[in-house]
Parts: structure tokens; sequence; C-alpha cells
């Protein structure tokens, strides 16, 4: 929880001219906004009756996140959105309570709870490795069932026969388990670190690829009697250098392990296949491939009969990305579509017990939704028709409940229950209320030129009207696939609201949530569309008697940070300053240094980049910017930030006193800034620049910057 209760005094960060007639929130005090804890996973036992939450909130120290797991209340009875009176009188319950938290990785055949985490377990030949224990679904004390130094990177349990598949990240040269932990102990004691490639790619986020492979392991069902129960880890598969394993799924008999796997077919170019490995002998056999799309496990049904599959198109500079459910026949690999005349992308699918309905969720015009798939006819109906966005979806299979974390713009994501019947929605306990905002939450809407309609948030500060005119800050979303439609906590627009700024959040051209035309008019243009329609809703925003069209910036990250600079190089001093994170700078650059480089090295061509490249608008940039970068960024790779950097001084050619321009570097961070306090760094720090230059305020950068 917050150090400080909500609705007392406190001393808070907001801007000089923050009225103490606003409400005091954890949005006002930075501090108190990244200590807020929060929902982060959540998961449904198969046979419905056990509901886990994981909570993640700052350790001891108050300088890093730990996640906890909790058992929540929860009855597989039908509610019809209410609460049913078994969980009547119930409270959380915490589970784990490991230094460095725990991730879950599922549930047994009998309930048990099998969950990863770094321990001392008292034993100095393991302290390196990543233990999994089993804390049984009784209470008690959780038990060490597995160990392994290569980690486990995914679990799947068979519902019926209770056989175990995971991952695990193994030496190729490897002669067995022993030679294997050899070779990372010798690499480890004598600091060796190079990795020998063969093909691409060689990172991943923000993490070296290899020499390790992923490899499937097999372990029989653990028995619930056992006192002492162990896991007896059998290596399954063997994939070479030029394959990544990727999700795994095990039939519910435990005879097959289903996965997708990525295989590099000549230079860069690599595809997604869906294999079927046999659990007993090791066979693997291709399923389903396809020349020209990538295939991904999407959900096995619960008695193991019908395989749903995510197919998305192999992108280029003029096929734009588009992606769909198919249903994979289990014996020849036949794909046929799921539904027709749906276009925009689903995501956490689950198959009803009786195979005929299946549910997923997927972006919807500025919010998301749960959607309703009828397997035999094809047809998707959108099940919740509200203004909050789904996630972690599961289905409790006894009473066909659905369940979900839901969060909005204006509320971060909580657990709730989903009568399929009604769409009516109910809240689960789980310890944690959604803070107040300090604001209100509109819309803006436009028509492109091409009549394609247009919307946009607008978060609004409390004081924002036609006598005290808020300035304005143009927040731009990354992706470029995505939409502003949910919670964040690294871009939260009511830390900005609560410093007197209104915040315009627009979904663009390419954006997600408005079917594949969307995608497809920005395609080939990224600083084409996305930036007409941006502008258009900026410009129909700034018209507005509550906002003060004289005062505003720009800000955005990855992809939004890409339109920030295109932005900076097109339209003078029309805003006071620009914000740009993990930007694209240089296009010819970022194609072959991002760990996707397969993907953009396609989408970007020659052709393309001649008329949409950020760096060529150097020499028009007059507003002050504010770059920003983590060096562990293996997406938009450091070296973007670092030429932009360079090339802003070159053009300003000005006495350092005098650069208007700032570069905020984050030696340990990824493409997201995570841990807390750089977090309260960068929002300072943006906030600080912000005023300075919209408000000209000449507050003091963060006292740790130096």
């Amino acid at each position: 929880m917050t150090d400080t209760p909500r609705g007392t005094a406190a001393t808070t960060d907001a801007s000089p001219d923050q009225s103490a007639t606003d409400s005091p929130t954890i949005f006002h005090d930075l501090h108190a906004f990244v200590a807020e804890p929060r929902i982060t996973g959540l998961f449904l036992a198969p046979a419905g009756d056990r509901l886990v939450a994981a909570r993640t909130e700052l350790n001891t120290k108050r300088n890093g996140y730990v996640t906890a797991l909790w058992e929540l209340p929860h009855s597989s009875r039908r509610s019809r959105g209410h609460r049913s009176a078994s969980d009547a009188g119930q409270s959380p319950r915490r589970l784990t309570r490991g230094v460095d938290g725990e991730a879950l990785a599922g549930f047994t055949a009998h309930g048990d709870l099998l969950f990863t985490a770094k321990r001392d377990t008292g034993d100095d030949e393991h302290t390196d490795e990543t233990t999994l224990f089993l804390l049984p679904r009784g209470g008690g004390e959780a038990v060490v069932v597995a160990r392994r130094h290569g980690g486990f990177a995914s679990l799947s349990i068979a519902r019926d026969s209770g056989r175990i598949a995971l991952t695990s990240a193994i030496h190729p040269r490897a002669a067995d388990d022993e030679d294997d932990r050899a070779l990372a102990s010798e690499r480890r004691e004598t600091k060796t670190s190079a990795i020998l490639h063969t093909g691409h790619p060689v990172r991943y986020w923000d993490h070296d690829l290899g020499p390790a492979r992923d490899q499937v392991l097999i372990a029989e069902p653990l028995d619930p009697t056992d006192p002492d129960p162990r896991l007896d880890l059998r290596r399954l598969t063997s994939f070479g250098p030029a394959e990544r394993l990727g999700e795994v799924v095990i039939s519910p008999d435990g005879g097959t392990v289903y996965a997708d796997v990525s295989r590099t077919l000549h230079g860069t170019t690599s595809r997604s296949r869906i294999v079927a490995i046999d659990a007993d002998s090791g066979e693997v056999r291709t399923l389903a491939a396809q020349d020209d799309h990538n295939l991904g496990l999407a959900a096995l049904s619960p008695d193991g009969s019908v395989l749903l599959l995510s197919r998305s198109t192999v992108a280029s500079d003029t096929r734009p990305l588009a992606m769909e459910l198919v249903k994979a026949d289990l014996e020849t690999g036949e794909l046929t579509p799921a539904y027709t005349g749906f276009t925009n992308w689903p995501s956490d699918v689950r198959i009803a017990p009786d195979n005929t309905t299946a549910y997923f969720t997927a972006d919807l015009e500025g919010h998301g939704a749960i959607h309703r798939l009828d397997l035999g006819s094809g047809t998707v109906t959108v099940l919740t028709e509200d203004v909050r966005h789904y996630s972690a979806l599961a289905l409790d299979e006894r009473s066909g409940q659905l369940i979900a974390l839901a969060d909005a713009i204006d509320a971060p994501p909580l657990p709730v229950r989903c009568d399929p019947a009604t769409g009516e929605i109910s809240p689960i306990p789980c310890g944690i209320e959604a803070p107040a905002v300090p604001g209100s939450l509109t819309e803006v809407t436009a028509t492109a030129e091409d009549g394609t309609p247009l919307r946009a948030w607008l978060c609004l500060p409390e004081r924002a009207g036609a006598t005290e005119p808020a300035p304005l800050l143009l927040w731009i979303h990354g992706g470029p696939f995505g939409s502003w439609n949910s919670w964040t906590w690294r871009w939260n627009p009511w830390t900005a609201t609560a410093r007197g700024y209104a915040v315009l959040l627009p979904d663009p051209a390419i954006s997600t949530g408005y079917g594949q035309e969307m995608i497809d008019r920005g395609w080939d243009q990224l600083g084409g569309s996305p930036y007409d329609d941006i502008m258009l809703l900026t410009r129909a925003t700034l018209e507005r008697d509550d906002i003060d069209e004289t005062r505003k910036a720009a800000l955005g990250g990855s992809y939004g940070g890409y339109m920030a600079n295109w932005i900076a190089g097109r339209t003078g001093d029309f805003f006071d300053c620009i914000v740009t994170h993990a930007s694209l700078w240089a296009l010819d650059q970022f194609r072959g240094t991002t760990d996707t480089a397969s993907h953009w090295a396609a989408h970007l061509s020659d052709e393309h980049n001649a008329k949409y490249n950020p760096a060529d608008g150097i020499d028009a940039i007059t507003a002050p910017m504010l770059v920003i970068h983590g060096d562990k960024d293996y997406r938009v790779p450091i070296g973007e930030g670092l030429r932009l950097w360079f090339e802003l001084l070159t053009a300003a050619d000005q006495d350092p006193e005098d650069n208007p321009h700032r570069f905020l570097y984050f030696p340990d961070e990824n493409h997201w800034i995570l841990s807390p306090n750089n977090s309260v760094i960068w929002y300072e720090t943006v906030y600080t620049f912000v005023d300075r230059h919209v408000r000209g305020i000449e507050a003091k950068m963060p006292r740790l910057l130096g």
C-alpha cells in the first residue's frame, strides 16, 4: 500500500501551480504512485475451484518490485453477475512470501499449486538455479520438486493424466543434464560470456540469445501422498540453433505436446510453424506450416480434440500485418478459418468443454471486449459492451463463467467475473481498490480526409474550464499496432492531470480495434496518414474552450517516439517542446539492428524510408527535445538515441550552457523503464522539462541526477 493514505494531506511533487483545492491522490506524489500494489496476473485451476492472482508491489528496500501469489474468493456456481453465497465473507489469502518474489507455473491435476522462484533452500550446490515448488492445496509449506540452472520458461499440465511438460534452456553440445550443468558452471566461473552465432536473431528484448536453447522436458505426474515429491525430468526435444521454441501445451491425455517453433529458412527469413511431439518417443511431426504466414498456438480444447491457431501474414512494405484464428485438423494439419467478417486481432482464446463455443479478447474502438465465437457457424458476437479492456481471460468450465482482469484508461486491472449469458460483470475481491483519478475522461472525434472516423481519449484536470484552460500534452502510442484503450503504469496520464495538464491520447491509422482497414491505411506510410490523423485530432482538441491552444507539447515512446521525431522535424515551433522515448530515428540503421529485424527490414524498404525517415528532418527541428533511452533496449537499440542526440547537438551548434535539448539515459533499463525509482526519475524529468518549456517554470531537474 502507499505511504500516505488517500484523503490525507501529503507533501506533493506536483507542479508549483498545483492548487491545494485539488483532491490529493497518489498521482500527486510519484513515490506513492509507483508504490501502489497491482494485480499482474490471474490464474484459474482447470477444475474451476481455485483462483490465484499475482500481486506485485515494492520490496522491503523500496528499490524494486516483487510478486506474491494470492488466492482469491471464487465460486464455480453460475452467479448471474452476483457474488455467490460461498464467496460471502471470504477474503484474499496470501500464499507465498519469497523475498525475491514468485511466478506462477500452474496447477497439478489434484489442484496443488506449482510456482517458480529463486530462494535460499539451504543447499549451496543449487543457489544459482531456478526452483520449482509445489504448494499443497490443503496448506502447509512449499516443497522443492525440481531445479534447473537454465530456469523454466513455461509449464503445461495434462488435465487428465497429470503428466507435465516444461521448457528449459539447454546447451546444444551437452551430452546429458550433468554435462549441461557443468558447461553452465564453467562459463560462469571462468566469466566466459562469448556466444558464437550462425543465424539471426542474436538477442531478444533485453537479453542475449544463446548459447543454450529452450527444449521440452517431460515429467510423470506427482504423487499427492508422497511427503517428498520430486519430478524426474526427461528431455524430449533437441531443437537446433536455427530453431526457437515458443508456446507449448500438452494434450489432456499427456500423449502429445503441441508447440510453435520458429525456424530460420535462409538469411534472416524465418517462419513459425506448429509441431506435434510424441511425449513418449520425442518424435517431432510438423502439424501445420505455411510459406506466407506465421502460425502460433491459440487454444486447445479441454478434451484435446479442437486446436485453434493464430495465423498472421508475413508482412512486407506493401503487405500489412493481419491476424486471424484458424482451426487445425489434428491429423492432416489442414487449416480452416474459425470465423468470417471479423478483422480485429484476437488474444486470450479459451474453448468451452462442448467444443461449440470459444471466447477471446480483442481491442474494440478505443476500449476492449470479450467476444464469443460460434465454432460451427464462425459467428463472432461482442459479449461485453462497456468501455473496459480485458486480459488474462479464463473459463470456469463447471459453471460456464468467465474470469478476467478488467481495466480502463482511468482504472487499473482488477479481477472480475463475467456471465456469458448476459455479459454482466461483477468484481472479485482481491484486496486492492482502484485509486481515484484526479480529473475526468472524455472523447475527441474527427473525420480524416479519406472519410475515416477518428477518435481519441482526452484526460482533463479537475479545474480545466473556459476560465482556466489547461495546457495540452499530446501523447502518441507505440506499436505502431496498439491503442490507447487500457490502463498503463509507465505512461500514466493522470500523473499529468494532477499537475494541471490535459492529456490527448489519439488512435491514428495503424491503431488496433478499428478493423484491418485501419491498419492498412497507414501501413506503407508510417509518417503519412498516422501523422495527419494525429494532427487533425490535436487541432480539434485545441478548439475546445477548456484547452489552452498557446501551450502544448508532444510526447511519444517507441513508434510514438518515431512520430514525436517526425513531428519535431515538420511542425517548427507549433509545439513548445518534444519528448521522445526509445524512439526510431534513422530507419536504415534501425531496421538492421532491432531484435525483430526480419520484420522491420521487410517493412521499412528503401522506398519507404526515402519518404518517411525522421532523421531527414534534423535541420528543421526548432522545438527543444528531451531524448530518453535505455541501454538494454534491444527492440529500439540505444544507437537510435545516441545518433539522435549527436545530430541534435551538431545541428544546434550551441554552447552547452545554451543548449535547450536534454538526454536522459538509463544504463540498466530496457525498452520500458521498470524499476520504481527510475520510473520516478523518468516522470520527474519529463514534467520538469515540460514545465520549463510549456509553462515557463524554471524548476530544477531531479536531485539524484546530479
